[in-house]
C-alpha cells in the first residue's frame, strides 16, 4: 500500500516516513542508531543484573542465536511477503542495492525496547535488557554488513564467498534469505544450488 492509498487521516504520517526512509541521512543514522541502542541495552543489562557469567554467556548465545533466525525470517517473509510498505521498499532495494531504502531510523532501536520489556515479562530485568541487546547488536551488525556487501568488493576468497551468498539472492530473491549467515537457508531449504552449466549471476 502507497501512501496515496492510505486513509486520508494516516497521509501526514506515511508521506514523510517514505521520504525519510528512502534518504541518505535516513540510512547514516540507522546504522548509528543501531549501534548505540545494543551498546545501550547490553550495558544496562550488565550494570543492572548482578549476572553470573555461565547464564550471563547463555543469554548471549541464545541471543545471537535468535537473531540469525529474525534476520531469515524477517528478510523471507516481511520483505518478500505481501506486506505493503516493507515489501515495496525491499523491491526498490532489489532494483538499486546501492539505493538508500531503509527502515526509518528510530524504528528498529524503538523495537528493541519494546523486546527488552516483552522478555522481562519473563526473565530478571539485567538477562532481560542482554538478551535484547544482543538481539539488538545482530541486528546492527546485519544493517553494517548488508550495505558493505553491497559497496565493497573484497580481494578475500572467504569475505567474497561471503558477500556472494547474499549477491546471489538479488538474481534468485527466492533464495538466500540470510545476510550474516546462511544456517536458516541450509535448515530451511532455501540455499541456492547452482543447476549444472547454469550461471548464478544471471536470472
Amino acid at each position: 500500500m502507497s501512501a496515496s492509498t492510505l486513509p486520508a487521516p494516516l497521509e501526514w504520517i506515511a508521506r514523510p516516513l517514505a521520504r525519510l526512509s528512502t534518504s541518505h541521512f535516513n540510512l547514516r543514522a540507522g546504522l548509528i542508531s543501531d549501534c548505540l541502542i545494543s551498546v545501550v541495552l547490553i550495558v544496562a543489562g550488565v550494570w543492572y543484573g548482578n549476572m553470573r557469567l555461565l547464564p550471563a554467556s547463555v543469554t548471549v548465545l541464545c541471543g545471537l542465536f535468535a537473531f540469525t533466525f529474525i534476520e531469515y525470517a524477517a528478510h523471507r517473509w516481511l520483505f518478500h511477503g505481501n506486506t505493503g510498505p516493507f515489501e515495496a521498499g525491499h523491491t526498490r532495494h532489489h532494483l538499486d542495492p546501492l539505493g538508500y531504502d531503509a527502515l526509518p531510523f528510530f524504528m528498529p532501536p524503538l523495537s528493541m525496547c519494546a523486546l527488552a520489556a516483552l522478555f522481562a515479562l519473563a526473565l530478571p530485568a539485567g538477562y532481560a535488557l542482554l538478551l535484547a541487546g544482543v538481539i539488538a547488536a545482530g541486528y546492527s551488525a546485519y544493517g553494517s554488513s548488508h550495505v558493505v556487501i553491497h559497496a565493497h568488493r573484497f580481494k578475500n576468497p572467504q569475505m567474497r564467498r561471503w558477500a556472494g551468498f547474499h549477491n546471489i539472492h538479488h538474481y534468485h530473491p527466492d533464495a538466500n534469505f540470510g545476510v550474516t549467515t546462511g544456517l536458516w537457508d541450509v535448515i530451511l531449504g532455501t540455499r541456492y544450488h547452482r543447476q549444472p552449466g547454469h550461471n548464478p549471476g544471471k536470472a
